[in-house]
């Protein structure tokens, strides 16, 4: 399952699968991030849609927060 995209349905994050261990689900924001712990049991399926809809979330907040750095060094 690591490479896969799931659903940590305790925090209602979107994470690809890292790592399964028997006691945690170590997860990765979708388009790179820090790392964080799931216990098994919340582990969700999520639809395909929603990956790409997260993924094109990340894109946009990262262009926003480019543009605005760029902004500033122009003040």
């Amino acid at each position: 399952m690591s490479g896969a995209y799931v659903r940590d349905v305790g925090s209602g994050r979107i994470g690809e699968v890292m790592e399964r261990l028997a006691d945690r689900v170590v997860l990765r924001p979708v388009g790179g991030g820090r790392e964080w712990d799931c216990p098994p049991a919340d582990v969700g399926e999520v639809a395909p849609a929603e990956v790409l809809r997260e993924r094109v979330r990340r894109l946009n907040r990262d262009t926003r927060s480019r543009g605005a750095a760029v902004g500033q060094e122009a003040v």
